[in-house]
């Protein structure tokens, strides 16, 4: 990692790791394809393959995150701070003035113990519920769409029919290919004995699998494009004249990004356990590891896609969920980009020094025998793609115009004192996973909420 990208005070670890087996030939195997690294991953800026850090600590070996990274006993006691759990916030308490101007006031929420409560905000009331829940509770609380909130017989406070839109997400296509004799995989913790030696091995020391992050990436622009490939799906699927503005802004960015040959199009990340999407869709069934032999997979993933979903309210009542519809693959750009990258998993998994450690004439998870053609790649692609968890954009920061919910200091448009401060603000996914841009956003929020009170 870069010096200029090295930040040792920060509140999260993030710590280099031993390289087993398939992460260290992961690079390699990029290398062999005349795909090297191009600069330091964490620049934002590299094309190539490389091995994750992991947010673990240097020294317990635990997992580093929000939780322990921010919520730290030293803030837990601060006086002007109270923590409820198993709570559930109903919506944020709107008040109109004589002259139509809409104040955040308080929240109002329901306790373990089943009762009602009203918290009244002093200053003012900062929501972070994430890319889903946020827009379901401005809706819950009357700020989105008129004609959806009358319909459910909730007050049209802030008409603003950009909540819940501009829904980003990206999916992973898992291809999985049995290993060779004698390499280790995940599927060995399916093993009693193996599980629960490796846990006394984490308890004692941080030692052992249960104290890594086993995960690589890479950032790839399109492999084995023809001349002109690219161009023409562009001009064939992006001169829609129909798209309405604010998601032709959008489009004319994400072109440009395609049509930088610097800038990757796409993610592969090595995953050393099967990975079945046909027995989901719950993640307990696709990462249930229920086939009897030992697999690693590689996943494909489009960095930017062009799909845009939404999630709304389906009822007045805050315990119902909303409705979540991530449109994923629905822009037929998105199924070209996606296919193309599955196409090339094949590639990577028959190149060396990968391909040695995989068993030969070994069962493929993904197809009965290796994927050659596009058409069973867009066919793969449809079938088996999987949600991410990588949900931005539904409270954008944009331009009220053009799609946005928030300002540049992420104040909720048409409403005095609330922002929003979670994923739903990033107006375009970035590439990669998102933790740590969402990390970035809350240090970036808390800074520019204490510089308003000053």
């Amino acid at each position: 990692m870069a010096d200029a990208l090295l930040n040792l005070a920060g509140a999260l670890w993030v710590v280099h790791q031993p390289s087993p087996t398939f992460n260290s030939a992961w690079p390699r195997t990029f290398e062999t394809l005349s795909h090297c690294i191009t600069g330091d991953p964490m620049s934002g800026r590299a094309n190539g393959a490389f091995v994750n850090p992991g947010t673990i600590h240097a020294i317990s070996r635990a997992r580093s995150h929000a939780g322990v990274a921010y919520y730290n006993p030293e803030i837990a006691r601060r006086p002007n701070l109270r923590v409820v759990t198993e709570a559930l916030v109903e919506k944020i308490l709107l008040e109109k003035t004589e002259h139509g101007q809409v104040n955040a006031t308080g929240v109002q929420f329901v306790g373990r113990d089943g009762r009602r409560r009203t918290v009244h905000a002093g200053a003012e009331v900062i929501l972070a519920a994430g890319a889903i829940k946020t827009p379901h509770l401005l809706e819950l609380s009357g700020i989105g769409t008129a004609n959806l909130l009358q319909t459910h017989g909730i007050e049209a406070l802030v008409d603003n029919p950009n909540v819940g839109e501009n829904l980003q997400e990206h999916g992973f296509v898992p291809f999985s290919w049995e290993v060779a004799e004698g390499q280790t995989t995940g599927e060995a913790l399916r093993n009693p004995e193996i599980a629960q030696a490796a846990m006394q091995a984490w308890q004692a020391s941080g030692a052992g699998p249960l104290g890594l992050c086993p995960i690589s990436s890479a950032f790839l622009t399109l492999p084995e494009l023809r001349d002109g490939e690219l161009q023409a799906l562009l001009d064939r699927y992006l001169d829609n004249k129909e798209v309405s503005p604010n998601r032709a802004a959008q489009y004319r960015l994400l072109r440009r990004l395609l049509e930088d040959p610097e800038e990757p199009t796409g993610q592969y990340t090595l995953a050393p356990f099967q990975i079945t999407p046909e027995k989901g869709p719950s993640p307990k069934g696709i990462f249930a590891m229920t086939e009897p032999e030992c697999f690693v997979s590689i996943v494909a993933v489009v960095n930017r896609p062009f799909s845009r979903g939404s999630v709304h309210l389906a009822s007045a009542d805050a315990t119902t969920l909303p409705t979540f519809d991530p449109q994923l693959l629905a822009h037929p750009l998105d199924v070209e980009l996606q296919a193309r990258h599955v196409h090339w998993l094949e590639t990577l998994a028959a190149t060396e020094p990968m391909a040695s450690l995989l068993k030969p004439d070994g069962r493929r998870l993904h197809h009965p025998e290796r994927v050659g053609d596009l058409e069973t790649a867009r066919r793969l692609t449809r079938d088996r793609i999987v949600a991410h968890y990588h949900v931005v954009g539904t409270t954008a920061m944009l331009p009220q115009e053009i799609g946005g919910v928030v300002d540049d200091k992420l104040r909720v448009y048409g409403c005095r004192k609330l922002r929003v401060v979670d994923a739903g603000v990033i107006p375009l996914i970035p590439r990669g996973n998102i933790q740590a841009t969402v990390f970035a956003v809350a240090e970036k929020a808390a800074d520019i909420i204490k510089e308003s009170r000053q």
